[in-house]
């Protein structure tokens, strides 16, 4: 990788860049630079900026959080949770957790002792106590919504009507348009027929695709 781009934002070890292919956020162990440098990026060799990027748009996002949620979303995704998943899984997480928080800063304070209560309900097994704080949080937060559950974690764009759900180190992707879901997976799972029958109690259109074979629709 070799980007160069003008900075938009900095916080710490995070950096948003406007580049031409897009917008990307790049964490790298080097002093952030200011906001309004123009900086060359690479990932191998000897260069002025060495980082690794996180996330970018145009692609996995249809929005990047301000890089201090970034940070954010890291403390609460430590090396403890979702084990199992790829490094660049987590990071996944990690920047709709960013984004999760992002939008409900708008609406609650978050300090420390919020920070702490989330990590619990991230950590801890789904039981009353963390069901009541989901139910709080995402009635708070926006256009986002999050479901914690005992085999991963869910993320939803209300405003796309869109929805991600990292399970391991899968990644389940779909859409909700009235009572239609169309939902894509990189591999058919082996109880695709057990899920349709339960995704049918609540839509009337139900829609299995495999990424890469995107006309190729299983019903």
């Amino acid at each position: 990788m070799k980007l160069f781009g003008l900075v938009l934002e900095s916080y710490g070890r995070y950096v948003k860049v406007k580049t031409k292919d897009g917008e990307v956020i790049i964490k790298s162990d080097k002093k952030a630079p200011k906001e309004g440098t123009k900086i060359e990026i690479k990932d191998f060799g000897q260069g002025d900026y060495q980082a690794k990027v996180l996330a970018k748009k145009p692609g996995d996002f249809d929005y990047l959080p301000n890089v201090k949620f970034v940070e954010i979303g890291e403390r609460l995704v430590d090396e403890t949770l979702y084990s199992g998943s790829s490094k660049m899984q987590k990071d996944k997480i990690v920047i709709n957790i960013a984004l999760f928080v992002e939008e409900l800063s708008k609406r609650v304070e978050i300090n420390n002792t919020f920070l702490q209560r989330f990590q619990k309900y991230l950590v801890d097994e789904p039981n009353g106590e963390n069901n009541e704080f989901e139910n709080y949080i995402n009635l708070l937060s926006g256009k986002y919504g999050l479901k914690k559950t005992k085999e991963g974690i869910a993320f939803l764009n209300r405003e796309k009507g869109a929805f991600r759900i990292f399970i391991g180190d899968d990644t389940i992707t779909g859409r909700i348009s009235g009572n239609e879901i169309t939902v894509y997976f990189s591999r058919m799972p082996e109880n695709a027929e057990e899920l349709e029958k339960k995704l049918r109690k609540y839509f009337s259109v139900v829609s299995f695709k495999l990424e890469g074979f995107i006309d190729g629709a299983y019903v």
